[in-house]
C-alpha cells in the first residue's frame, strides 16, 4: 500500500509539472526544487537531466492542446494568424487549464476568455469579432457531439386534432444552437470551410452586423445559416418548451395578424425540412451507440 501511494504521489507531481503554464523550471523553483535534485531522485537516469526530460512532455501536453484548439477553432485560427493564435492559446490555458480528461471540453471557455478578460483585448484589437467567431465555432463542436435523435417528417403532424394545435409542443434536436452576434462570422467561417480565399480586405472586410446563426446537425452534417430574429426567437421558444400558440403570438407581434398563420406554418415547415423536428425518443450518442456495439 506505502509503495501504491508513493507511486501516486509522484505521479500528481509529475502531472502538476507538465501541465504547470509557466513550465518544467519555473515550477520546479515555486515548489522548492530549483536544481530538480528531489526529482531526479524519483526518475531513472535516460541520458538527458530530470528537468530536460520532463520539458519534452511539458512540450508534447501544451502542443495537443493547440492543435485541438486549431481544430476546433480553424477559422479563428486563420484570421488572426499562427503565431497570435499561439499566444492566444497560451494565455487561455494560463487562466483555464483543462479540467477534464478529455480534450473534447477544452475549448468550452475560449469565448468567454476573449469576451470578459482584460489581457484578452490584445486579440479582439486585432480582430474585433474573433469573440463572436469562437462563439460560433465552438457551437458547431457542440452540434457535432450533441446527442443523437432521429428526425421526424411532416407527416408527423397529420393526426393531431385542429383543437390540440395550439398546445402543441415540438421536440427540436438535441444539438440547435442560436447564437446572437454583433458581427456576421458566419461569412467569416463561410470562406474557410470552402476553403476559399477570403474577400478583399480579408476578414476585417466584414462590417458590424447584428446577426443571428441557427447551428444544428442534421443526420452527420453540421450545418449553420444566418436566420431572422423572428426565426431565432421562435425556434427560442420553442427549444424551451412553449406551445405552438405562444410560437405564433411571437410571430403575431412581427407581421401582419392576417399574415401570422401563414407565417407560422412556413417556419414549421421549414423546420421539418432541415431535420429540427425530431422526435420523442431520444438515443444515445454516437459516441455511447459505438461503444455499445463493440461490447457486444
Amino acid at each position: 500500500m506505502e509503495q501504491a501511494q508513493s507511486l501516486a504521489a509522484v505521479q500528481r507531481r509529475v502531472q502538476r509539472l507538465i501541465t504547470d503554464p509557466d513550465g518544467v523550471e519555473l515550477a520546479l523553483a515555486a515548489s522548492g526544487d530549483g536544481d530538480g535534485a528531489q526529482l531526479a531522485a524519483l526518475l531513472s537516469d535516460g541520458g538527458l537531466l530530470a528537468p530536460a526530460r520532463l520539458a519534452v512532455y511539458a512540450n508534447a501536453y501544451f502542443v495537443r492542446i493547440h492543435d485541438c484548439l486549431r481544430e476546433d477553432f480553424g477559422a479563428l485560427a486563420s484570421v488572426l494568424g499562427e503565431a497570435v493564435f499561439h499566444d492566444l492559446v497560451k494565455t487561455y490555458l494560463m487562466l483555464h487549464p483543462p479540467s477534464r480528461a478529455s480534450l473534447r471540453h477544452v475549448g468550452a471557455k475560449l469565448t468567454e476568455h476573449l469576451r470578459t478578460e482584460p489581457f484578452a483585448a490584445m486579440f479582439s484589437k486585432r480582430c474585433a469579432h474573433a469573440a463572436d467567431l469562437a462563439d460560433l465555432e465552438w457551437a458547431i463542436t457542440e452540434a457535432f457531439y450533441a446527442q443523437d435523435a432521429p428526425a421526424i417528417g411532416p407527416e408527423a403532424l397529420a393526426s393531431i386534432p385542429l383543437d390540440a394545435w395550439a398546445e402543441l409542443r415540438l421536440d427540436l434536436t438535441p444539438s440547435l444552437r442560436i447564437i446572437r452576434c454583433a458581427w456576421p462570422v458566419h461569412r467569416v467561417r463561410g470562406h474557410f470551410d470552402e476553403q476559399v480565399a477570403p474577400p478583399p480586405g480579408g476578414a476585417r472586410s466584414i462590417f458590424t452586423e447584428p446577426t443571428q446563426i441557427r447551428v444544428w446537425r442534421n443526420e452527420e452534417r453540421v450545418c449553420y445559416r444566418s436566420t431572422s430574429p423572428l426565426e431565432a426567437d421562435a425556434l427560442e421558444l420553442a427549444a424551451a418548451g412553449d406551445s405552438f400558440a405562444a410560437i405564433c403570438d411571437r410571430v403575431a407581434e412581427s407581421v401582419a395578424d392576417a399574415d401570422a398563420p401563414r407565417v407560422s406554418a412556413e417556419l414549421l415547415a421549414s423546420w421539418f425540412a432541415v431535420g429540427l423536428v425530431v422526435g420523442r425518443h431520444r438515443r444515445e450518442s454516437r459516441a455511447n451507440e459505438s461503444r455499445l456495439q463493440a461490447a457486444r
